[in-house]
């Protein structure tokens, strides 16, 4: 791995811990400074407004950083490119905005301020330029601002807020601190572009077609994320139901990060390389590098998630128990978007297979409609923790089915069974510990240490090829 891709993927790493590290103090917070109650108000409304985000910026996200990745190396047209993309962006979210405010108008009846002040995450997203440092291989812009948006956020909420009647004002701080830190993103582009002249209208033709075929995939992406709290607000009865399971569902996917970061950090370089220095052994070069690296982390974080969160819900979230159970029920979700991660984000969408990845995410928002549908009213939360594990194994294998005749990706290798054994082993270890101990952060931390310990030890006495690798370089370099 390169010098430049090594480093893109610490900024991002970076990043992903501090989302990690900061709902660890806010979410405790915000439960029982705000309730549970008045956050599903906050949290259903924001799950509306993202409905309507999803239809404004259509697949620019995608879309954006794969253009943006293949003229980079031309000044002239990069500038030309990110106007014509941006104001594409402006507009569609601007007309999706009116959307937004008209629904509050006729369709809410309740608590339309809250409502309204969601609407300001439109806001943020119609000036939300992260696709374009992403395209230019820019992590450490958009990994430190992102990063300080974060970190003043939650000073503020702890700060300000003391009580459910100040719900209005947890909301403003999210929202507006989002909109402060796309302000931050603009004075960076300087050093990238120059202001070019356009002809907005043709530009807006030209790219809002090619945009649209990367929303199919997007909304679908979404029918699984958004539906299913949406699903949980309206079916269960219940919006409080929808808190627990995003608090869930959050704790799961800030580890995933980690490994999504890989497949953030290759695509504008895979595009690169496909399209500007016909490198297809290049590709399958870089793919067989990440699917190993992510299966590497994705196996054993599925099995400590699964083994440390009975010891870890009790004394983080005691008035949640309820969160353990679909922590549990919802991490092989890690396992099964590492993999589409590297397929779908790594070689599909690179490499121009719009259609295939389309219908991949189109089979899995299907699937996991359906098992909303049957199960939440039944189990709540657990009915939709279930439904989207089969989504998300939906996805995965049909990418798969797509891409093994156009690839080689080894899925036999020997060391994927040295990853589960040794993630197994680690899993017993970590219950035992947890056993004897309780549950405690002091608990927490220790099975954290040993179990990682005991992950690298035991694939080293397998030989396991990476792990060898990465320790015969730092003794190298020592």
């Amino acid at each position: 791995m390169d010098r430049k891709i090594l480093s893109n993927y610490i900024y991002n790493i970076l990043y992903q811990l501090i989302k990690i590290v900061l709902p660890l103090i806010i979410v405790p917070y915000t439960l029982s400074v705000i309730g549970e109650d008045a956050l599903g108000i906050s949290d259903f409304a924001g799950n509306i407004a993202q409905w309507f985000i999803i239809f404004g910026v259509l697949g620019v996200n995608l879309y954006g950083n794969r253009t943006i990745a293949k003229v980079r190396d031309e000044k002239d047209e990069l500038s030309k490119t990110f106007f014509e993309i941006f104001i594409m962006q402006v507009i569609n979210v601007g007309l999706a905005l009116v959307g937004y405010l008209l629904y509050i108008q006729f369709f809410v009846h309740e608590n339309q301020l809250i409502y309204a002040l969601q609407g300001l995450t439109l806001v943020a997203s119609m000036f939300d330029i992260t696709w374009f440092f992403y395209g230019v291989e820019d992590f450490k812009s958009a990994s430190l601002r992102n990063i300080l948006v974060k970190i003043i956020g939650v000073g503020l909420i702890m700060t300000l807020v003391k009580g459910p009647e100040m719900l209005w004002l947890y909301v403003v701080i999210n929202t507006c601190s989002d909109i402060f830190g796309q302000g931050i993103m603009f004075l960076q582009l300087k050093k990238y572009i120059h202001f070019e002249k356009i002809d907005w209208m043709k530009g807006y033709l030209k790219h809002v077609k090619a945009t649209f075929v990367l929303f199919i995939p997007t909304i679908a992406i979404n029918v699984y994320t958004l539906l299913d709290q949406t699903m949980l607000g309206f079916l269960s009865g219940n919006v409080a139901n929808v808190t627990l399971y995003k608090t869930a569902q959050g704790f799961v996917k800030m580890f995933l990060y980690f490994i999504t970061s890989i497949g953030a950090v290759m695509l504008p370089r895979i595009t690169n390389v496909f399209y500007n220095k016909g490198g297809k052994e290049e590709v399958e070069k870089y793919l067989n590098t990440t699917y190993k690296i992510a299966l590497y982390l994705a196996i054993p974080m599925t099995v400590a998630m699964i083994t440390v969160s009975p010891y870890f819900v009790p004394w983080f979230l005691p008035k949640q128990p309820s969160v353990a159970l679909l922590i549990q029920i919802s991490s092989p979700i890690v396992l099964f978007i590492s993999m589409s991660n590297v397929f779908g984000t790594q070689y599909l969408v690179p490499t121009g297979m719009n259609k295939e990845y389309s219908n991949s995410v189109v089979f899995g928002a299907i699937c996991n409609f359906c098992i909303n549908l049957c199960l939440i009213p039944l189990f709540a939360g657990v009915g939709a923790a279930i439904g989207s594990i089969c989504a998300e194994f939906t996805v995965t294998f049909t990418q798969y089915l797509y891409i093994r005749n156009k690839i080689n990706v080894n899925l036999k290798d020997k060391n994927i069974l040295k990853y589960i054994i040794s993630a197994l082993i680690m899993g017993v270890v970590v219950v035992l510990i947890g056993n004897l101990c309780g549950a405690s952060l002091k608990t927490n931390l220790i099975q954290a240490i040993v179990g990682a310990t005991f992950y690298f030890l035991l694939l080293l006495i397998m030989k396991e090829d990476f792990t060898t690798s990465i320790l015969h370089k730092i003794l190298k370099r020592g």
